[in-house]
């Protein structure tokens, strides 16, 4: 069944979720892009769920966004999940970040979507097209929000997409390590075999 399109009215009170003060994230990047704390402003990608920048990519839209997941299982999914497998010798990085004061998002989760007419399929579904359509609408209609929480379709692990309303300066890298460091590879490997990805570790 298709996604439905975004209305021209979204409801007044969204659900919003807030990511507390402490919370960790965690995310894969690549340093050619910028550090830990870049978002990406090229968009929006093929397969990229919430990229809520204006069609076509390079456009010179304003708006940028920065994924993450709450747990290093979750990241490692919803990174190379669709790619199938984790390479070592990959240019990617790992980064823990703390966050240090709260954040608003729209939630995404459970029931919360049923208020836009939609249910979990806007998580799991391949049609990033529309759901980038949502995620502009999103971000059009409440100006306040920065970002969105929802469940990865690779391992039903919590995500986050924060937008440009979101001061990165309001977390801290706790971890920035080469994707292959000894002090992070172990365990990175160990969430890939819960994935079921191939590993390549020459």
């Amino acid at each position: 069944m298709t996604l439905p399109s975004p209305p021209a009215v979204l409801p007044p009170r969204p659900k919003l979720y807030e990511i507390a003060a402490g919370d960790l994230l965690v995310r894969f990047y690549n340093p050619a892009h910028g550090g830990w704390n870049a978002r990406r402003s090229y968009g929006p990608l093929p397969g990229l769920r919430f990229d809520h920048h204006l069609p076509p990519p390079g456009s010179g839209s304003d708006r940028s966004v920065w994924y993450a997941a709450t747990s290093l299982l979750g990241a490692v999914a919803e990174a190379f999940g669709n790619l199938g497998f984790i390479d070592r010798g990959s240019s990617r990085r790992v980064c823990v970040a703390r966050v240090r004061e709260p954040i608003a998002v729209l939630d995404m989760i459970g029931a919360a979507p049923r208020a836009f007419g939609l249910d979990q399929r806007i998580a799991t579904s391949r049609e990033y097209e529309r759901c980038q359509e949502w995620a502009r609408a999103l971000y059009e209609g409440y100006p306040k929000i920065r970002g969105l929480r929802w469940r990865g379709r690779q391992a039903g692990a919590v995500c986050f997409a924060l937008n440009d309303r979101t001061d990165l300066s309001s977390l801290e890298a706790l971890i920035d390590r080469n994707l292959g460091d000894p002090e992070v590879w172990p365990r990175i490997v160990r969430a890939a075999r819960r994935c079921h990805l191939q590993i390549v570790a020459l």
